[in-house]
């Protein structure tokens, strides 16, 4: 299982503070985050066929609570704030909601779609499954800073609290029969506060690998970051709980997200992000009895191959978006 990598010292004094951190890796019913409720999950709308699907780049709540915005947020079915797909080049998007500067952003993409699946050539047009949804983002690079200051040398952003990313990408995906699948992972990364990178992310993520600061658990937290962020939903959006009426994860759920990285800024100014998230919901009852029968040896030789590697989303993502992350991710 992977671990998280301090870089530089381990205690940093930033605003007169000391922050120290420690890491634990957990399994997919512990994630640093305790999961909310269905807002977590994304928009959640009415339908009469019984699955939907959302997808953002990056999501910002806080900073004084004068801020809670989705950023390049794709949705099945579609809505007036959400189209079912996003996708952009190798040029820096600032990203700058309501004025205020988050961060910058290239080759992104989003996707959510319903009773289809993506083709396995970027490009192409989706594949007809009845019953399926679907949901990926990622991006070639992500800067996002709460907020955001660039630095003007170059280099680590001087955010009071910043998170770098490159080849980031999840994907959720629920198959009539079969329980929801989440993907998440990316080429490099790290957390940052005030110009110094304090957490290396590594390239292979376990499911949940979080991070508390400080350590001592007898003091409040003063931030919280999750990479592979997956839980498990029912078919509204809320969190799947236990008998104990706790959030558990639960490997039959056909429905939930993932987030690439979740993190949160606590305090009077409480600020949370995500980055780039992939979520499904699925009906069993409605969408169950569209499951198609295992096929023989035979019939698959013709079948395009998806790929092996557990933390790439599992189809292509858009073209542009494909042509600008070839580079810097491990995916594609």
């Amino acid at each position: 299982m992977a671990s998280w990598r301090i870089s530089g010292s381990r205690a940093l004094l930033t605003a007169g503070v000391a922050l120290t951190a420690v890491f634990t890796a957990t399994l997919p019913a512990q994630a640093a985050h305790a999961p909310g409720g269905v807002d977590d999950w994304g928009t959640v709308v009415d339908t009469k066929d019984c699955v939907q699907a959302d997808a953002w780049l990056v999501r910002v709540k806080g900073l004084g609570k004068i801020i809670d915005t989705k950023l390049f947020q794709s949705h099945y079915p579609t809505t007036p704030q959400a189209p079912k797909q996003h996708a952009g080049g190798r040029e820096l998007i600032n990203l700058a909601p309501m004025g205020i500067g988050l961060g910058k952003v290239s080759a992104l993409y989003s996707r959510a779609m319903g009773h289809a699946h993506p083709a396995t050539t970027s490009g192409k047009g989706d594949v007809p499954a009845r019953g399926e949804v679907y949901a990926d983002a990622g991006g070639a690079a992500v800067d996002i800073g709460l907020p955001y200051i660039q630095n003007p040398a170059g280099g680590t952003q001087l955010s009071p609290f910043g998170v770098h990313v490159e080849g980031i990408t999840v994907s959720a995906y629920s198959q009539p029969g079969k329980p929801v699948a989440f993907t998440g992972g990316a080429a490099r990364g790290y957390i940052s506060v005030a110009g110094t990178r304090i957490i290396d992310i590594p390239p292979i993520w376990a499911v949940n690998l979080g991070v508390r600061i400080p350590e001592d658990y007898t003091q409040a937290p003063l931030a919280l970051a999750t990479t592979n962020e997956q839980v498990t939903t029912d078919v509204k959006g809320n969190p799947t709980k236990g008998p104990n009426g706790a959030y558990k994860y639960d490997p039959k759920a056909t429905s939930g997200y993932v987030n690439g990285i979740h993190a949160s800024v606590l305090g009077t100014d409480v600020a949370d992000v995500t980055v780039v998230h992939a979520a499904v919901l699925r009906d069993p009852k409605i969408t169950d009895k569209f499951a198609v029968a295992p096929r023989a040896a035979s019939d698959r030789a013709g079948v395009p191959a998806r790929p092996l590697s557990k933390s790439c989303a599992p189809f292509a993502p858009p073209r542009t978006a494909a042509a600008g992350m070839k580079d810097t991710s491990s995916c594609w």
